[in-house]
């Protein structure tokens, strides 16, 4: 192997201190009904509740210039917990604004005393647009706000503030694997205002108050504009309110959440649109209020206390989809603002609000398809890694990158923008290839750029990149994960394929393939999603500009759970629902500050066709050939 692609291990991980009290169980919403997966093997519907974080992972990198730890010159944060850490963590983050690097915080607890602001301008006063990443070694890296700092609750302030300025291109930001603790007598305190569009998310998080003062753990609506993004494995402890979501655009998609002893509610919607997955509440307060437009599923809200005074969730005047959420403890499970029936019984199995979409009739339901846990592969031990250095003059990497895969490396790190002047055959024992939020190729040299045929390990994850300009193509049976990556994406085989946090376009699938995609981004003109035969679980879906949403054809089933076109131009193009003999389901809304899409459905079954204009009704549900 070529001298230039292994690098060492920079330092060792030191355990700071004893694992904090974390990790919920994973429970289960429902007995396990097997059902075809639509490759003719049983699906369990199992489906695990609340935050799931490993009270045992350890994330390490290895050494290479854009892995920046806070502990070392020229920061030299002490993680202590005694050493006020905010100076230099807040020069970390000036430093590094815009410049796709990862902001690695090892092991220790990093006493603050003010907010950790993001910035827009990198360190050379340029404009930055995001491409920034905050990443802890797990929870055992703690950002312990100083006692009695934050003490003003009409002044709330964070711990973080990852930005937000005013329009929606602060694309690819992150933050993972941290500790927020806001301490004690902090009851102006928010534990993290995450940011971010098109890509971005926040994941295996704990936000805890040591008193259970505080105004907000996780605070989405801090700006407008904020999304699509993703917040997954999240757990909070204390505030008055859990998470917070607001304002309109651009949708925020939430799965594995656990809130506890929250003063007010423990989650609430103010004009996002939201799609929650496996929210696990235990509150004396009422779980969920929902303002605008909200889906909820595989949920269990569990009330202590005076709960039995309050409901479970509060609907306001908005379009609501509730399935498979089961409660106990609460006056009823469900509450209409607007005095309409809601759910008094404790367990909801399906509940949704307007008019049914459903040319050619059918049951008021959804197809309620089963669900795949998106793949973990090991995270290797630092010294196992193969770092892939710039190749000078924007010369050809892809003859370095081959030739680690081919000897047999398991994980490697493209540290910077690289250039492929012919495609990587992704093989062998490879299992992980991700950047610190690069680009391969700033234009596209060559398409695809990575190619990913069959190989040893049993799932391939590709994640962390800004840009793949030549796109990615898949040949393989094995399952393959996409994670927080812009690219076009086709696919010859009928693999199981799991998009987590991806930003694409004019995708299709094969017959007989599975997809699950959680926080999907597709703005093309034209199709953005074909289902030829397959089965699509999309579960918070945003597109914009015209065309079909999902034309699913050939016997094929798509279900979408939330969240929103934003019509912007072109919607002209084609419905937004096109399905040709298959069966569809979808509750989604529509945000458009110009012209409105002018049809929602056109359905042909048998030969005859038919659609649903705007006039005829909202877009939530569409309904579409649902088999009895």
């Amino acid at each position: 192997m070529s001298s230039n692609v292994c690098r060492g291990l920079r330092k060792s991980i030191v355990l700071a201190r004893a694992v904090i009290v974390l990790a919920m169980l994973l429970l289960v919403a429902r007995a396990s009904v097997a059902q075809d997966g639509g490759d003719g093997q049983p699906v369990s519907q199992s489906r695990p509740i609340g935050a799931m974080i490993d009270a045992d992972r350890r994330i390490a990198f290895p050494e290479a210039d854009r892995i920046v730890d806070v502990t070392q010159p020229p920061y030299n944060a002490a993680g202590d917990g005694e050493t006020d850490d905010t100076e230099a963590l807040q020069r970390a983050l000036h430093d590094n604004m815009g410049h796709h690097r990862i902001i690695y915080l090892p092991p220790g607890t990093y006493l603050v005393s003010d907010t950790l602001e993001w910035s827009k301008q990198d360190s050379s006063g340029r404009e930055a647009w995001g491409f920034n990443w905050v990443q802890g070694a797990g929870v055992e890296t703690v950002i312990r706000l100083k006692d009695g700092t934050f003490t003003d609750p009409n002044e709330p302030r964070s711990i973080m503030w990852c930005g937000g300025f005013g329009s929606a291109d602060w694309f690819h930001n992150y933050v993972h694997d941290i500790t927020f603790d806001v301490g004690q007598n902090n009851p102006g305190a928010v534990g993290l205002q995450f940011y971010a569009n098109n890509m971005g998310a926040a994941r295996n998080i704990r936000i805890v108050s040591q008193d259970g003062q505080g105004a907000i753990g996780l605070d989405m609506s801090h700006r407008d504009m904020n999304g699509p993004l993703l917040a997954r494995n999240i757990e909070v402890d204390g505030f008055d309110i859990g998470v917070r979501a607001g304002h309109t655009v651009n949708s925020q998609t939430f799965e594995h959440i656990t809130l506890t002893n929250q003063n007010r509610v423990a989650f609430v919607n103010e004009g996002q649109s939201v799609a929650i997955r496996g929210l696990r509440s235990e509150n004396s307060v009422p779980a969920l209020r929902a303002a605008s437009f909200t889906v909820i599923i595989d949920s269990e809200l569990i009330g202590q206390g005076d709960a039995s005074d309050v409901p479970a969730i509060h609907v306001g005047d908005t379009a609501f989809l509730a399935r498979n959420v089961t409660t106990s403890g609460y006056q009823a499970a469900l509450v209409r603002e607007d005095g309409a029936e809601g759910v008094a019984e404790a367990d909801i199995d399906e509940y949704m609000t307007g008019d049914a979409n459903a040319p050619f009739g059918g049951p008021r339901a959804s197809l309620n398809l089963p669900i795949r846990e998106t793949p973990e592969v090991p995270w290797d031990d630092p010294a196992d890694w193969v770092v892939i250095e710039p190749v000078p003059d924007g010369g050809d990497a892809a003859p370095i990158v081959q030739e680690a895969i081919d000897n047999g490396a398991t994980s490697i790190l493209l540290s910077h923008e690289v250039a492929f002047h012919s495609p990587v055959i992704v093989r062998n024992k490879v299992r992980r290839i991700m950047s610190t939020g690069g680009q391969i190729g700033q234009r596209e040299l060559i398409s695809p750029d990575l190619i990913i045929e069959d190989g040893e390990a049993p799932v391939v994850v590709i994640e962390h990149f800004s840009r793949i300009g030549g796109g990615i193509e898949i040949r393989t049976d094995r399952p393959v994960v996409l994670r927080s990556i812009e690219s076009n994406i086709t696919t010859t085989s009928d693999n199981d394929l799991y998009f987590e946090d991806v930003c694409t376009h004019d995708f299709h699938m094969q017959p007989g393939q599975n997809v699950w995609a959680r926080q999907l981004n597709i703005e093309n003109y034209g199709t953005h999603f074909t289902n030829n035969g397959g089965q699509a679980w999309i579960f918070g879906y945003k597109t914009e500009r015209g065309g079909t949403l999902v034309h699913t054809r050939n016997g094929g089933r798509s279900e979408v759970l939330g969240t929103f076109c934003y019509s912007t131009s072109r919607v002209d193009l084609a419905p937004m629902f096109v399905t040709e003999d298959a069966s569809a389901f979808a509750y989604f809304t529509e945000v458009a500050y110009g012209e409105r899409v002018p049809i929602f459905v056109e359905e042909t079954r048998n030969g005859e066709t038919k659609t649903v204009p705007r006039e005829e009704g909202g877009i939530a549900p569409y309904i579409g050939y649902v088999e009895e």
